[in-house]
This record gives C-alpha cells, sequence and structure tokens, in this order.
C-alpha cells in the first residue's frame, strides 16, 4: 500500500541572495563571538539579527511587533540556520538581542563587522563620506533630563521602568518634513563610489551635523583596523569656524561652503562666465578656483557652475519673481488707498514698503495730497479746505541689479578644501570626490524607503532604537556590497544583464534584480529539501553572485 507523500511548498524568492550576502560577510560569526551564545538558547544573536537584516529586505513594511509572523509560509530554517522556526523569532527574544547589541555598543559592534568585510572584500577607502540624517519615530520616551521624572504615561514597560536611556528622543530639524514627531539622528561614514558604510553613530533628535562629524571623525581614526581614509567629504554643515580650525591640521577634506558665509555668496555673484573653466570630466560643467583663508586656515575654493542646475535656478527664479509682482501688486494697492495726515508719513510708508521687495523697486513715487471739505459733495468755488489727507502713487518696476545678481548667480556653488597641491588634486578631481557624496544620500533613501522594513520605528525604548539604527545601516552595508559584486563580475566577464525596460545594462540595481527573485518556492517533500524551480533569467543571474549565494537555490 503507497503511502501519500507529504509536500510543503516554502517561499524564499531573494532572500536567498540576501543571505548568501550576509554569509559572506561573516556576520553571525562575529555577533556571536563578541556577545557570546548560551547553550539554552533555540537562536543565537547572530541568527537573530541575520533573520532581521533578512525582515528589511522583505520588500514589505512589517513592523518589529509583527517580527515573527514576516517568517511564516518562508523557508525559516533554510534560509537563518538549522532548527529555527518562525515562532523562534518572536518579540521577547529579538528584544533581548536588541539590548544585547546596545550593551556592547552599537557604534563599536558595527566597526569590527565592517573592519572584516573591508578586509574580506578589499575595499579601500582612498575617500571616506560622511552625513547625517534625521529618522522619525512613534511613541512616547523615557525622559533623559537627570533628575526628572518620567510620567506615568512615559512609562512603558515594568521591565524598562526608570531606566536612564541613551540618547535624547526629541523634536529637532526634521528631514522627513515631519515636525509633529519626535526623531533621532543617524550619521554615517561610507566608501565612495559604492556607499558602503564603514562606520555609524546615532545621536540626539536635535543634534547638528556640525557638532556630529568632527566627534565621528575622531572616533573612527581610533578605532578603524584598516588603511585610513586619504580624504574626507562632508557637505556644507562641516565648514564652521570651530571645525576648520580643529580639522585641518589632522586630515584632508572636501566640503561645500554654505552661501550663508557673506564672501561665498559675493563671489558666486560677482564672478564672470568668461573667468570659469569648462570641466574635462563632466560636459556640462565648469569651475573657477580661488585661494583663500577662512577661520585663519588656508583653502582653495573651486566654485562650480553646472549648466543643468542653472537652467532649473533660472526657471524657479522667473517663476518666484512671477509671483512675487502679483502679490506685491495687491499690496501696493492697498498702501495707494490708504490715506496719510502729511507728506512726510507718505515718504515714509513708501520707502518701508519697497524694502519688503525683493525683485523690484517703487517707480515713479508721487504723494498726492486730497483736499477735504466741510461740506459734503462736491466743493463749490470759494469753499474753504479743512484739511488734506496724502496718498501714494508709484509703480512696481523690475530692480535689475538684483535681478541680474541672481541670475548670474544660477547654478553655482562653492567648494572649498585644505588640499593645496593643484597638481596632484586638480579641480575635477575635488569636483569628482565631491559628486560621490550622493552615493550616501542614497543610502539614506535606502533606509527610508517605505518598502523597507526600516523606514519606520516603532520601537519604544530608545536603547532598541540605538540597536535598531545599526540593523538598519547592516542591512545597507549587505545591499551596497550585493551591488558592488554584482556590478564588478558583470564588468570583469564583460556581461550584461536586462534592466526594467528589457535593454542590456551593466549596471544594474540589486533592487531591480531583487525583484526579479519573487515567487521562488523551497519544495518539502515528506520534511525533506526537494528541489527550486528558477527560471533561465534567474539561474543567468545568479552566476554574478557568490557561491554563498547560490547554496540557497541548490546551484553547484
Amino acid at each position: 500500500m503507497k503511502t501519500e507523500l507529504q509536500v510543503d511548498v516554502k517561499d524564499i524568492d531573494h532572500l536567498g541572495i540576501i543571505a548568501g550576502i550576509i554569509d559572506e560577510i561573516g556576520i553571525v560569526k562575529i555577533i556571536d563571538q563578541e556577545i557570546g551564545t548560551h547553550a539554552q538558547e533555540k537562536v543565537s544573536a547572530g541568527l537573530v539579527v541575520k533573520a532581521m537584516i533578512i525582515n528589511c529586505m522583505g520588500f514589505i513594511t512589517a513592523p518589529l511587533y509583527l517580527f515573527s509572523q514576516f517568517f511564516i509560509g518562508k523557508a525559516t530554517e533554510h534560509l537563518i540556520g538549522v532548527g529555527v522556526e518562525a515562532e523562534h523569532l518572536n518579540d521577547s527574544r529579538l528584544g533581548r538581542v536588541l539590548d544585547q547589541l546596545y550593551e556592547y555598543g552599537v557604534s563599536l559592534l558595527f566597526l569590527k563587522i565592517a573592519c572584516a568585510m573591508a578586509k574580506c572584500f578589499g575595499i579601500k577607502i582612498s575617500n571616506a563620506h560622511i552625513d547625517g540624517t534625521s529618522l522619525s519615530v512613534h511613541g512616547k520616551y523615557l525622559k533623559s533630563v537627570e533628575g526628572e521624572q518620567s510620567s506615568a504615561e512615559d512609562i512603558l514597560s515594568l521591565e524598562e521602568e526608570l531606566e536612564p536611556v541613551a540618547i535624547n528622543i526629541n523634536h529637532g530639524y526634521s528631514r522627513d518634513h515631519r515636525p509633529d514627531l519626535k526623531q533621532f539622528t543617524l550619521s554615517l561614514l561610507t566608501t565612495g563610489e559604492e556607499g558602503i558604510p564603514l562606520f555609524m553613530q546615532v545621536g540626539d533628535g536635535n543634534e547638528l551635523d556640525q557638532n556630529a562629524f568632527p566627534k565621528m571623525i575622531q572616533e573612527f581614526q581610533s578605532q578603524w583596523l584598516g588603511e585610513q581614509p586619504e580624504i574626507y567629504v562632508m557637505d556644507a554643515a562641516f565648514y564652521t569656524e570651530k571645525n576648520l580650525k580643529q580639522c585641518s591640521e589632522s586630515i584632508n577634506w572636501i566640503s561645500r561652503v554654505p552661501l550663508t558665509i557673506k564672501a561665498a555668496q559675493e563671489l558666486t555673484q560677482i564672478l564672470l562666465p568668461e573667468q570659469f573653466i569648462k570641466s574635462n570630466l563632466y560636459e556640462k560643467h565648469s569651475v573657477c578656483a580661488v585661494c583663500n583663508e577662512y577661520a585663519g586656515v588656508k583653502q582653495r575654493w573651486i566654485i562650480v557652475e553646472s549648466e543643468l542646475r542653472r537652467d532649473a535656478e533660472l526657471k524657479s527664479l522667473s517663476k518666484r519673481i512671477e509671483q512675487s509682482l502679483t502679490l506685491k501688486i495687491k499690496s501696493l494697492k492697498s498702501l495707494q488707498n490708504k490715506e496719510f495726515a502729511c507728506e512726510a508719513d507718505a515718504l515714509i510708508a513708501a520707502k518701508d514698503f519697497e524694502k519688503t521687495l525683493n525683485y523690484h523697486l517703487l517707480d515713479e513715487i508721487i504723494i498726492l495730497a486730497k483736499p477735504h471739505y466741510q461740506r459734503r459733495g462736491k466743493p463749490k468755488l470759494g469753499d474753504e479746505v479743512s484739511y488734506y489727507t496724502y496718498h501714494i502713487q508709484a509703480n512696481l518696476a523690475e530692480d535689475e541689479i538684483v535681478i541680474n545678481t541672481h541670475r548670474n548667480q544660477a547654478g553655482r556653488f562653492i567648494l572649498a578644501t585644505n588640499l593645496l597641491d593643484e597638481k596632484k588634486w586638480t579641480n575635477d578631481m575635488i569636483l569628482q570626490e565631491y559628486k560621490e557624496q550622493q552615493t550616501t544620500e542614497r543610502g539614506f533613501r535606502f533606509i527610508k524607503d517605505p518598502l523597507f522594513f526600516a523606514s519606520r520605528v516603532f520601537l519604544k525604548n530608545t536603547k532598541r532604537i540605538m540597536a535598531l539604527a545599526m540593523i538598519m545601516t547592516l542591512a545597507l552595508m549587505v545591499y551596497s556590497l550585493g551591488q558592488r559584486q554584482l556590478r564588478q563580475s558583470l564588468k570583469l566577464t564583460n556581461s550584461h544583464l536586462p534592466n526594467q525596460k528589457g535593454q542590456p545594462t551593466a549596471r544594474p540595481t540589486l533592487r531591480w534584480i531583487l525583484q526579479c527573485f519573487q515567487s521562488v518556492h523551497l519544495v518539502f517533500v515528506d520534511g525533506i529539501k526537494s528541489s527550486i524551480q528558477l527560471t533561465d533569467r534567474q539561474k543567468l543571474i545568479l552566476q554574478f553572485f557568490s557561491p554563498s549565494c547560490h547554496r540557497y537555490y541548490f546551484l553547484s
């Protein structure tokens, strides 16, 4: 008598690629070595972190309290480790691991993983890019002011009652455009072209980048085991007198100059087009370099003019001028209807109104005296004037000097650096280094993408939020490294893969590649792994990933 076979189907999708990259980095091994394991644990801390990263990359919004539900229907044991079931990944185990990560030190632990990753994959960091962002949080948090009592509604868990918090979750400048929500800040140090994160720090919700960057550089330099970066590239937040005096002796830096500095603003306005030289690297860019000294530090200022940016800013300027004119015409009519007791008061009001004009000035100003009589109606010959009121009559005209100044400034920004050797570091090279800052900004967009688990923070304990920020950054590391490996493999073999439009490309995004692996299943027969059906395209793509990824799809 034949027994009926028990067939079960579990989802793998793209998660086998993610699991393979995690394995290749060695994240599980490093975390278990540093935090330790216990014989009674069903799932080690390293495996829980692996599961969290896989959850991050699941392309669904699944807050932490739905963590274990994420793995229902997936080949959990196959993806994470022997004996691991979805019910083992409960919120209690998750919370304990996050606590362990915090107690060890999230920045230190992340740095150790990054050091091992850089050594294993030959990541060179000739330049390091630093940037910061804010992430909004939902819920209430224990107050962190020493000696201040938390209200009963602030205490969310008896287990954590009155524990001191690690960072301040509070209001600050919100890059998410959510000033109604409290937040924390996340600063990253990444490699240049690939944007692979090497160091991360979590800060208070109102911490400024200008204060965070120097501290981050100092800590990275003291703890990084590999080769130190030759250059640090940062945005305008770094460029303050204090930071320049503090850092210029110890590091080479490139920074954008904030146009709130009067000398920088004037320079972008007065330079003539013929003073710029076309960039050899960027077709629609021109540069002009000047020597300067700011905060007592000798430096080069490289004024960059972008044609595309100039066109966009000129269109925006024309729109602002038009909108301003419409608004000020209404205001001028209201002013002209107003009565003044004397001519001097009318002139003062006209001058005050002119101060509110951004792109216009008052033209043909005339103060009209209007007589008033005791008797109503049309005055008769010989009637005496009781008093006069004074009225403004004027027209609005474009302020050509101001508008031309704005037009001249359009599309221009300034880069500063203490790399003074123009032969070794040409203007184009400085511009190229700064443009790679976009990779760090793309990393923040990845973290905040609503398709990723890390886009929302629901945890209501600041220590666990700090640990979760490390998980977010590890997910970014896995993604960036996977995309780097894929593109390198395509380049080495002179191969291409079809993009979203079916066109061949040697630089596909990993996100698109992962989407090509939807509806991949692992079939179990009588509880034994049997087979995985892959399309020809999926098999082709997997050739460009490492053997660590292949084994999750039963490829030799």
